[in-house]
């Protein structure tokens, strides 16, 4: 694989009982949505990470490349105030709406890349639209990826920071909202504050969780070929690398197999051309049967993580995503 494809698939990954209530989106699917589609396949992305070969020296790729520093990529031209701190030996970013007060309002957001790619540019662009939107503040830590770091050494150091953000903000002012691995992390850390007798935040907002790293469910098969991104092989191996010495198939790597009782209410969205969207009608069932509030947002023939995209689909889902704040 050379530095293009690798290149492409940074950009493209990542680039997420009781009241239940379901929407199911209409209306044909947009020129702009057809259009990201063929972008994505050509890109090869998918072909990454289904052929074994080119998964592994896509792996090694990413090795040398988690040894620089982060920072925000040029291209994304963010419009508000972004400050960088560094808090548990991560890269904590906090970004505010300019011309706006938040009134104490805050998103913290575990941002995608199936653990072990770094924000680009379509998150930090999803994220000026949203902050602008919302009129909160939105802060994104940096937290280590594999293959050098796995789950063991991220939880710590991003539940830290997020009890720094406890101290200074009422817990029902926080939202906590992930797309793709981000999702998972997001829901695993939501289970994490229960466990630890920490308040729940006032939403939790997931994107196209990716929330079993086994990648068993039998139903994905059906949808391998209409996913122009994802691959069950190569997100199958970056869940054994996420898990470490542990076993993937349990929490905190698949929280979808934790404690899905009094957690804060959830807003799901999910796009039938994804690899994921089984799990995540299965995530939606399995909240039901606990008595979960949940919004469930299911969008015919989108992609994984659509609302990060400047489509029509994407600007409706940003809207239904600020309005769940509110």
């Amino acid at each position: 694989m050379n530095r293009r494809t690798g290149a492409a698939l940074a950009g493209s990954l990542a680039a997420a009982g009781g009241y239940f209530a379901y929407r199911r989106q209409t209306g044909d699917e947009s020129a702009a949505a057809k259009l990201v589609k063929l972008v994505m396949r050509l890109t090869g992305v998918k072909m990454v990470l289904s052929d074994p070969a080119k998964f592994d020296e896509f792996i090694e790729v990413k090795k040398k490349e988690g040894e620089k520093p982060y920072s925000i990529p040029k291209s994304a031209k963010i419009r508000h105030t972004v400050d960088r701190t560094e808090k548990e030996g991560m890269a904590v970013y906090r970004l505010s709406p300019e011309g706006r007060e938040s009134g104490g309002k805050r998103i913290f957001h575990l941002h995608g890349g199936g653990y072990i790619l770094q924000p680009h540019k379509r998150h930090w662009q999803f994220l000026d639209r949203l902050a602008k939107r919302s009129g909160r503040d939105v802060i994104m830590p940096i937290y280590p990826k594999t293959p050098q770091h796995s789950y063991e050494e991220a939880f710590p150091k991003v539940l830290a920071v997020y009890k720094e953000l406890l101290a200074e903000t009422a817990p029902e002012d926080i939202v906590l909202l992930g797309e793709s691995s981000g999702g998972g992390f997001a829901l695993a850390l939501a289970q994490l504050l229960k466990k630890e007798g920490l308040p729940q935040p006032g939403r939790l907002i997931l994107i196209s969780p990716w929330t079993d790293a086994t990648m068993d469910n039998p139903a994905i098969a059906d949808y391998e070929d209409r996913d122009p991104l994802l691959s069950r092989h190569g997100m199958k191996e970056l869940g054994k690398l996420w898990a470490g010495s542990g076993d993937p198939g349990k929490p905190p790597v698949s929280p979808i197999n934790g404690d899905l009782e009094g957690l804060a209410p959830v807003t799901l969205f999910a796009g039938t051309h994804d690899i994921l969207f089984p799990d995540a009608r299965k995530l939606k069932r399995k909240l039901e049967a606990h008595g979960a509030e949940v919004g469930y947002h299911e969008y015919p023939k989108m992609t994984h993580c659509f609302p990060l995209y400047p489509i029509p689909e994407g600007h409706r889902a940003l809207g239904q995503i600020v309005s769940a704040m509110q």
